[in-house]
């Protein structure tokens, strides 16, 4: 067995542990067995945002290329999930969209010029570092004409005749990215349909967002040779998850053409929510498409609390069914932006472009015990614990290996015993730490 625990410094630090069978009853057990088996795991990833593509473009070559190594390289983050944004989002450097003229219903004036600026070659030398990488894009609002407020930002929903026009727009995205070399395998509807921002927004109720996807999205995607791609609804909070499944998913139609259901986690935990969704619809795909620390609700908080953040809703949500994690920016500048409206936040990577220079904070390395040791095709397997000291999600990746995250978030050291396959380790989990076991 090896063991890799991220020490103070946030060096990974690898250890050889015996693993001798196991003689007699022992206590503080955590057991482990992949003779029960949830989920497939599809990949750990993040966005990449017109603020991360423009923070990237700034540094220079020899910056730019470690910064996609952390994330993309094999011995470091290995992430091969990731989400876009359609058109502009908060975490751009403005309001834009590929289309303005209402009259174009042939859309012969859409236009990735925007998008080619800053995030296409951004995505591109991603996508040179690891080209199994999949992406799942999100629109955060149609162009304004389109819209009941003619606003692109401030919610308002989308108005009822344009409705084929914008399911025809996303699904030009979609083929125009593949002609660049860029795989997006899914969509989802709508980001976060049930939120008014002051940045790009707009709302869709349940029934609506279905029947955007099962009679524009889907048709528009078959009307282009895309049916491959796959379509997620919700893209919100997971306090909703289980009333926004129930009423999207309820008819048969619906059930045949939306293959996941997407969530955030910014209003807390709601594991029971993910479970009860996995459980109603088991044939769903569960994806975390966006999370982050937002400088407006958590000003003050430390390193470790923030990793701790991530490492805690990632076992939580992988234990209740999820198949895919993505975390928000993978980079900002020093100010947690740019974002055009002033909603900073944090990133794992933050960048000072104007001295050329990058801090790497504690949880990339949380969220690497993940993306970096649970490989693509991964099985969820059984765990059960004897203390509430510590907290594990286990998985058999696709070449028999055995992983295991521990997580403890106490103030106080945990020792245990993991057995599996009548096979016992004595291990310890310091105060504050992660760790991932490797059998």
């Amino acid at each position: 067995m090896k063991r890799f625990i991220t020490d103070e410094k946030n060096n990974l630090i690898e250890e050889q542990i015996e693993f001798p069978a196991l003689n007699g009853w022992v206590p503080n057990q955590l057991k482990i067995s992949d003779k029960i088996s949830y989920q497939k795991i599809l990949g750990f990833g993040g966005a990449l945002t017109e603020a991360s593509a423009y923070v990237w473009s700034k540094m220079d070559d020899e910056n730019k290329d470690k910064l996609l190594d952390l994330y993309f390289g094999e011995k470091n983050s290995g992430y091969n999930f990731c989400r876009l944004h359609i058109q502009s989002c908060d975490f751009a450097l403005g309001n834009y969209a590929y289309i303005e003229d209402p009259s174009d219903s042939e859309l012969k004036t859409f236009s990735l010029e925007r998008d080619k600026k800053y995030i296409i070659p951004f995505v591109k030398a991603a996508v040179a570092k690891n080209p199994d990488i999949e992406f799942l894009a999100s629109p955060w609002s149609p162009p304004a004409f389109m819209k009941t407020n003619n606003d692109m930002n401030h919610g308002g929903k989308l108005k009822e005749e344009f409705m084929e026009m914008w399911a025809n727009v996303i699904a030009k995205y979609v083929a125009e990215y593949r002609k660049e070399g860029i795989n997006i395998t899914r969509l989802t509807v709508q980001n976060e349909p049930a939120a008014t921002q002051t940045w790009d927004s707009c709302i869709y109720s349940a029934e609506e967002e279905r029947n955007f996807a099962c009679e524009y999205l889907e048709t528009a995607l078959k009307k282009a040779s895309l049916s491959d791609v796959k379509i997620n609804i919700w893209d919100h909070n997971k306090e909703l998850l289980v009333e926004r499944a129930i009423i999207s998913l309820a008819t048969e139609k619906a059930r045949e053409k939306i293959s996941g259901i997407a969530f955030h986690w910014y209003t807390g935990d709601y594991f029971e929510a993910v479970q009860e969704v996995s459980r109603m619809f088991p044939d769903k795909e569960l994806i975390f498409t966006e999370g982050c620390v937002e400088y407006s609700v958590d000003k003050n908080g430390s390193e470790i609390s923030r990793a701790e953040r991530y490492a805690h809703d990632m076992i939580g949500n992988l234990n209740s069914g999820m198949n895919a994690f993505m975390d928000w920016n993978i980079i900002l500048d020093e100010k947690g932006g740019p974002n055009h409206v002033g909603n900073f936040c944090d990133a794992p990577v933050m960048c000072n472009y104007e001295k050329n220079s990058f801090d790497v904070h504690k949880s990339y390395y949380y969220i690497r015990h993940f993306s970096s040791f649970i490989k693509k095709g991964a099985v969820r397997i059984f765990t059960t614990r004897s203390n509430d000291k510590i907290e594990v999600c286990a998985f058999k990746n696709p070449d028999g290996s055995k992983v295991a995250v521990i997580l403890n978030k106490t103030d106080v050291q945990s020792q245990f015993n993991l057995i599996s396959d009548e096979h016992c380790a004595q291990l310890d989990a310091p105060a504050h730490s992660i760790q991932t076991v490797v059998f």
